[in-house]
């Protein structure tokens, strides 16, 4: 895994688990992040799942970083106009390298987590 970021930087990633309050966010370089539902907007957001789904991909700002879980949590609603402005710069992917390791691991301990929660 590479170094984390640091608290300000501004980076890409994808959702890959939506729960009530929260999305787990999976990055390219390995590391896994947490979009909670209070960092979506300065406006009252009633339901997570009604604004981000699975496989949708946001620059967010990172707010924290744990350098012992390897993870970050993020940030849509304190990305400023400048941080918006920001172009990430495309590049091709090198299909070698395509990595899904860190979703299988987790996968299955999410589908379990899931499971158990549906009975609530």
């Amino acid at each position: 895994m590479s170094t984390l970021p640091k608290i300000g930087d501004v980076i890409q990633g994808v959702v890959c688990r939506v729960c009530h309050s929260y999305a787990i966010m999976l990055f390219d370089e390995g590391y896994t992040g947490l979009l909670h539902i209070s960092e979506l907007s300065h406006k009252f957001i009633r339901s997570f799942s009604g604004y981000c789904k699975v496989g949708n991909i946001y620059t967010v700002k990172v707010i924290d970083v744990d350098e012992e879980k390897g993870s970050v949590r993020v940030s849509l609603k304190q990305m400023t106009a400048n941080d918006r402005r920001r172009t990430l710069k495309p590049e091709p992917i090198d299909e070698s390298k395509i990595d899904f390791t860190a979703l299988q691991e987790r996968l299955s301990n999410w589908i379990q987590e899931d499971d158990s929660s549906e009975g609530e």
